[in-house]
This record gives structure tokens, C-alpha cells and sequence, in this order.
């Protein structure tokens, strides 16, 4: 996928990728796409794509970078599809957490 055919975020919002959900569990079990699609808006852990020239501009940390995972609300942002792939548009004060490692979350 070419990155710079993305929307380019304007001011303070970052463009968020939704994490893929894996086709099949720890146990062999082959998932429905109903079911992946649940367990995708259920827990909301994506990865910052890019992010707008003034994000966290008036904040003396940055609470995420490109390239991170992270914790976001389940509805929030603007959400549109990209060549089959999931995005949300949303305000740099929207990101809840930093996931180190978004394998280990789940929902409930």
C-alpha cells in the first residue's frame, strides 16, 4: 500500500490503523469473518500511521508516536476503509494508552 495516498491528518489528529485480527485461535480454531469483526471493535488497539503537524504541539510530552500501538475509545474519530484496510482519523487526546505488545490485548 502507498502511505502517501492516505489522508495526511490536518492540526492536532493523528490517522490510526485498526489492528488485524488473526484468522484462527492459540487452539486451531478457524474464526468467521462476524466473529473477527466482533473481537476488532470490541477492543480497540491500533497503530499510528501519521499524525498532524500539531499534535501535542502544547503539551510537553508526546503520549505516542508513529508507528506505535495504541488504546483508543471504540467510537470515536472518523472511521473509513482504504483499500479493504480500516482507519480512523482521530484528536491526539483521543489515545488512551500505549500497548507494548497489542497481542496480549483482548476483549472480553
Amino acid at each position: 500500500m502507498n502511505k502517501t495516498e492516505l489522508p495526511k491528518p490536518s492540526g492536532f489528529r493523528l490517522l490510526i490503523k485498526s489492528r488485524e485480527i488473526q484468522e484462527k485461535t492459540k487452539g486451531g480454531i478457524i474464526l468467521t469473518d462476524d466473529t473477527k469483526d466482533i473481537a476488532k471493535h470490541a477492543c480497540v488497539v491500533s497503530q499510528v500511521v501519521s499524525m498532524g503537524d500539531e499534535c501535542y504541539h502544547d503539551k510537553e510530552t508526546k503520549w505516542c508516536k508513529i508507528g506505535d500501538w495504541v488504546l483508543t475509545g471504540k467510537y470515536i474519530g472518523l472511521k473509513f476503509r482504504y483499500e479493504g484496510q480500516e482507519y480512523a482519523m482521530i484528536n491526539d487526546d483521543e489515545v488512551l494508552a500505549v500497548v507494548p505488545n497489542p497481542d496480549k490485548i483482548t476483549h472480553k
